[in-house]
């Protein structure tokens, strides 16, 4: 009887390591993905005399909870999400959309004085950007769409100015790389908008 049991035993540890094996076989490995800031051979035409004087408080920005998650979001209608186990983003989307929109400005600007905004307390600056990102996303193999409610406040006047962007662009690409890129693309051309608005100002 003992013989017996303990054959069924391996017969059962034999099956389940077959199962297990085959399942972890079958698992499809996630792929990462992040938005990058712009490369330094676009950065800037020349700036006015000065410029890199310039500080730039960024921040605070929320983004939709929907969007709170790893993995990437898109759209597959007018009132559907698509979540996809395996797509997921590199970072926290907020961290990278924060890290990205840093670096361009100051690109941008031509000022290494630009600061994300920290709850325990930030550096005084020449303005502030405050911005409510209420569209993020892309539709699957489509369009990226960004709509941002932003103020930015300049420190010598005191007066908060009110600004509504919205960009939409065009996937290069029938896959996730193109959705992203796009993504990329609206985030590049925020960016552009924001710098035109602060030189303006500072001028």
């Amino acid at each position: 009887m003992h013989v017996q049991r303990t054959f069924f035993t391996w017969i059962i540890f034999v099956v389940f390591s077959i199962l297990l094996t085959g399942c972890a076989g079958n698992t499809r490995p996630s792929s990462f993905y992040m938005l990058r800031s712009l490369a330094e051979p676009e950065k800037r035409a020349p700036e006015p005399t000065g410029q890199g004087d310039l500080s730039l408080l960024l921040g605070p920005i929320t983004l939709p909870v929907y969007l709170d998650r790893k993995q990437v979001v898109t759209l597959a209608g007018k009132h559907e999400l698509v979540v996809d186990e395996f797509t997921r983003w590199a970072e926290p989307l907020q961290d990278n959309f924060y890290r990205v929109l840093v670096e361009d400005l100051s690109l941008l600007l031509n000022t290494p004085r630009v600061y994300a905004y920290d709850r325990r307390g930030s550096p005084p600056a020449d303005f502030q950007i405050i911005m409510d990102v209420t569209r993020f996303e892309s539709v699957a193999q489509g369009d990226a769409h960004l709509t941002v409610f932003w103020t930015i406040i300049q420190r010598e006047s005191k007066k908060p100015i009110a600004k509504k962007s919205v960009f939409r662009a065009a996937a290069p690409s029938q896959d996730v790389v193109g959705v992203i890129e796009a993504q990329n693309e609206t985030l590049t051309a925020l960016s552009r908008e924001i710098a035109g608005l602060i030189r303006s100002l500072h001028q």
